[in-house]
């Protein structure tokens, strides 16, 4: 009898782009403790995540019921991430029209 948490080799694959995704996430996400991110930086984030949630959901689908509730639970925590991350890119593209906005006034008044 197999172990209710081993893996297929199928989910197996699905999992490990999963991860594929979620490490090029987390390093685009350190890059913001540094420096920030841009509006397309949010958006990369948000694509990451959802495609992450998109194999941890298939994962799920073959996963038997109990188990499946856990991975569809991470499926769905990752595509809540994916809706922040698209919020933080409309939050950071207002911020630059702010920004733009405020320097060409200021310019437009000094002229």
């Amino acid at each position: 009898m197999s172990h209710l948490l081993a893996l297929s080799d199928e989910q197996h694959a699905h999992l490990q782009i999963a991860e594929a995704d979620t490490a090029r996430l987390n390093q685009l996400l350190r890059e913001d403790r540094k420096a920030g991110l841009s509006g397309h930086q949010w958006q990369i984030a948000a694509c990451l995540a959802s495609a992450a949630a998109d194999q941890v959901q298939r994962v799920a689908e073959l996963s038997g019921v109990s188990v499946g509730r856990t991975w569809a639970t991470m499926a769905r925590l990752l595509r809540e991430s994916a809706a922040r991350f698209e919020l933080a890119s409309a939050l950071a593209d207002v911020a630059v029209d702010l920004v733009v906005g405020v320097s060409g006034d200021v310019a437009h008044d000094a002229a």
